[in-house]
């Protein structure tokens, strides 16, 4: 019988009351007279337009360089007045902070007397560091607070003197976009070529209503590349360096380590071949050349010949970090077991006592709402149903390869449709038409191969251009659809479109070409040799690893449908008084890249009716319309418009999405992701979310009671660490349990899944760092033992009718995550979020699922997990 855990530990630190950190800081302004000529020079690259200052770039640059300091301001180009720029517990040489400054705007690309006329106009003496005293518990210290604990925090960690007694691991600070970031040094396995550091991410985080700052801390490893790698032509692989000797000798030395990238570059040979060697390739790196300082970074060749000997190196050392593809296989997995976190935990809490302490555990929250939504919703699609959604005419497309792919998928699609269908021997390009009640449902092969070929890269012919043949090689060739058509593809495996054959990659051609005719589809691996033979189910059959991925396949393309095959359940009594229905909004946004076109800013809002089974969707320009038909629009629409929706836009579309939503049902759940939409609908923002209140732009917030019947849970995911890692606890250990968990405030919850089947093998008492005790026997350090954790997803119950109970809606959100029906496991999201959010694989060519693969983001570069 499984451990029952009623209380969730989670890595949260508060300040201590009673030991304030009370300490002084030097502040330096960013000052007012250097913005206008800094504007004109980010101008010039934009051929005159108005340009704002890239002070991120120059940022970056500081905090590598003077890792004392902590960057305040984000954005220069506003105003015309000083403003806060940089936080330091001392007052590093102004003089270093300018040489930065000055090397920073020569690397600008603009012409040589445009830089010198720039630089004639700032001056060293303009940058002052001014004392001030801060207490960061303060409420009007919060935004200050907010950037200076995680240093501080940083900072006390890595002492010279501090160490963590568990495998004996010390930590050294490195750049990170959000809070602070530490590594323990030397690494580890080294001498196993299995090379890794632990690291601790730090993040100061609120609540929403909320102005106190809590401390997030988060666990993982950062992979070391051993040997010689293969780079990308496309991606920027990070090297972190240790100097021993600091790059600016006024700026002064501290234990740290600095970030710079390095990639593969296209050089022609003396012989004319091709020939790829390595560079240092980012805005770091240049400014360190305009600072003389280049040469203290590593040669790129011999640390890419030997990367072993530069982690081994006492000064001076270098690090490249392992990404996936680089090497032939994994030989550290991601991420770090429960046995590992724990006294990870536990020596932080030790060393920041007592001004801080880690928070209690947090209990169970017992209510349920929609019982029994868990795992693949089998059975078969009533015809009656599938007509209401689909119409009178369905067809299905099989672009598969070989007879035994076609035969896994129409198996699953007899079991789905509750009917027998024709065998794959007897399926061709004309429609086999089957009789299924009120639909006829039409089945076809495609033998195609031209569609699914890998795109023509020739020299001569660049990405968007490929993509655009393709696209109208697939729209002659298959025409347009009349009625209702899913095509299932089957398509090589990503490691076929690795690295220079990237680009070659069809997939977003053929999603493009198929939707212009009308047509949604889903891709899936082929049929391949299992590497290991099928795990025996409890029913006595063995399982087939082909037979499920077809399976899964098939399932998706009855989502893309909009088919739901079973109903929702009814709520328990004593919770809800009648089934709401459910509104998801969901913000997709792309920038434009050389490999993928045009920028993209769309809000899109899913409906589902209290049943679950009739499910809308909605665009900016496109009316509700039932999910196939408006995925095929949006598609459509806006695959090649350079569409920018402003939040007033944005604003604008919410408040229209939801008042037609309330006016069609009597009750409505609005479920939002705060990392997703709070940048276009600020209200979203926990500084700014009021309960019980709704609030559309400028205008004033207004009772949510003025919309009947109108509920809202905002839910926040780990996104910037923005939500704590987790683990239960009761008296006999810790586990990873399943639940729904009241959080540190009222109408605040936390929600975690149970252990996935993906990771089943993924065990909790297997250390990477130490032997230990497994089943009776001591067992060696596993670099390469599979790690899951689960994820801590905030729920808040932000919107509230009288006579509501928060628990209660916490409650449904938590179970509609289990609601997804052709999802096996537990989904980040919940279900109308996860259909809203899959909307972007017509829109986002990273955003393609291919079944039979894990899902990777667009650089993969190692971090936490």
């Amino acid at each position: 019988m499984a451990p029952k855990y009623d209380e969730l530990a989670v890595t949260v630190m508060r300040l201590n009351p009673d030991a304030p950190i009370e300490r002084g800081y030097h502040l330096m302004h960013f000052p007012g007279q250097w913005k206008e000529p800094l504007r004109r020079l980010a101008a010039t690259r934009r051929g005159g337009d108005f340009a704002s200052i890239p002070i991120r770039s120059l940022n970056a640059a500081i905090t590598a360089l003077v890792p004392d300091c902590v960057v305040t301001l984000e954005y220069a180009g506003r105003g015309d007045g000083d403003q806060e720029w940089l936080l330091a517990h001392r007052d590093v040489n102004p003089a270093a902070i300018f040489n930065i400054v000055a090397a920073w705007v020569r690397s600008q690309k603009a012409a040589p007397d445009q830089i010198a006329q720039t630089l004639s106009q700032l001056r060293a003496s303009d940058l002052v560091w001014v004392p001030v005293e801060i207490n960061l518990a303060a409420l009007d210290q919060i935004r200050r607070a907010m950037r200076l604990l995680p240093m501080d925090i940083a900072a006390t960690l890595s002492r010279p003197e501090a160490h963590c007694e568990y495998n004996n691991l010390r930590f050294l600070r490195c750049p990170t976009d959000t809070g602070a970031e530490l590594i323990s040094w030397p690494p580890e396995q080294i001498e196993d070529q299995t090379p890794f550091s632990v690291m601790i991410g730090i993040t100061a985080q609120t609540l929403p209503t909320s102005g106190e700052v809590l401390i997030y801390t988060s666990y993982g490893v950062r992979r070391w590349v051993p040997v010689r790698p293969m780079l990308s032509l496309s991606n920027a692989h990070s090297v972190y360096i240790a100097p021993t000797v600091p790059y600016l000798s006024d700026a002064g030395n501290s234990r740290h380590f600095g970030i710079a990238k390095i990639r593969a570059s296209r050089m022609k040979g003396d012989g004319g071949e091709m020939t790829y060697p390595p560079r240092w390739d980012d805005n770091l790196a240049e400014v360190l050349r305009q600072l003389g300082c280049l040469d203290r970074l590593p040669d790129p060749q011999q640390l890419i010949d030997k990367p072993l000997d530069y982690l081994q190196r006492t000064g001076d050392a270098a690090a490249l970090v392992f990404r996936t593809g680089m090497l032939g296989s994994e030989r550290v997995s991601p991420g770090l077991s429960l046995a590992d976190r724990e006294p990870l935990v536990e020596w932080v809490a030790s060393e920041l006592k007592p001004h801080l302490e880690l928070v209690a555990p947090l209990p169970r929250e017992k209510i349920v709402v929609y019982k029994g939504l868990s795992g693949i919703s089998d059975g078969a699609i009533s015809p009656e149903y599938l007509g209401k959604v689909v119409g009178p005419r369905l067809t299905i497309e099989l672009l598969t390869d070989l007879d035994n792919a076609t035969s896994y998928a129409l198996e699953r699609l007899s079991t789905r449709l509750g009917v027998a269908l024709p065998e794959a021997k007897d399926l061709g390009e004309t429609e086999t038409l089957i009789a299924f009640g009120p639909v006829t449902v039409g089945l076809r092969k495609l033998n195609r191969p031209t569609i699914v070929a890998d795109l023509d890269r020739s020299r001569s012919q660049g990405k968007q251009s490929a993509i655009e043949q393709r696209v109208d090689h697939i729209a002659g060739t298959l025409g347009d659809v009349a009625h209702p058509t899913v095509t299932l593809v089957e398509i090589a495996p990503a490691e076929a479109y690795k690295n220079a054959k990237r680009g070659s990659d069809p997939k977003w051609a053929i999603r493009h070409g198929l939707v212009r005719t009308g047509r949604l589809s889903q891709f899936v691996n082929p049929v391949a040799t299992p590497k290991k033979p099928g795990r025996m189910r409890p029913d006595g059959t063995t399982s087939d690893a082909n037979r499920e991925r077809f399976a899964a396949a098939v399932d998706e393309l009855f989502r893309h449908l909009g088919i739901r095959p079973a109903p929702l359940p009814a709520p328990r009594s004593g919770t809800l008084a009648r089934q709401p229905a459910l509104l998801a909004l969901w913000m997709i946004r792309k920038n434009k890249t050389r490999l993928w076109g045009l920028a993209r800013q769309v809000p899109v809002a899913v409906l589902v009716d209290p049943t679950g089974q009739h499910i809308q969707v909605t665009a900016p320009g496109i009316g509700w319309q039932p999910l196939h038909e408006g995925l095929v629009e949006i598609g459509k629409r806006y695959i090649n418009e350079m569409l920018q929706c402003g939040p007033e836009d944005v604003v604008r579309f919410v408040k229209e999405t939801i008042g037609e939503a309330t006016a069609a049902y009597p009750d409505t759940l609005l479920l939002t992701h705060a990392q997703n939409l709070r940048s276009v609908w600020d209200q979203l923002g926990n500084n700014r979310i009021r309960l019980d209140t709704i609030a559309f732009g400028a205008a004033e917030a207004m009772p949510i009671s003025k919309l009947p019947g109108l509920r809202h849970v905002r839910v926040r995911g780990s996104d910037g660490g923005e939500t704590p890692e987790c683990y239960g606890v009761n008296e006999d250990g810790s586990g990873q349990p399943k639940g729904l968990w009241r959080f540190l405030r009222s109408r605040t919850f936390g929600s975690t899944s149970g252990k996935p089947s993906t990771h089943s093998g993924a065990l909790m008492g297997v250390s990477k760092l130490i032997p230990m005790e497994y089943k009776d026997k001591r067992t060696a350090p596993r670099p390469k033992a599979q790690v899951w954790n689960p994820q801590f997803i905030e729920l808040f119950v932000a919107g509230l009718q009288d006579g509501d109970q928060a628990e209660h809606w916490a409650a449904l959100a938590h179970d509609l995550r289990d609601a997804a029906p052709y999802v096996r496991d537990t989904t980040a999201l919940p279900w109308p979020l996860h259909l809203a959010s899959k909307i972007e694989e017509y829109l986002l060519p990273n955003r393609i699922t291919v079944v039979g693969e894990t899902a990777r983001p667009e650089t993969d570069e190692e971090g936490a997990s």
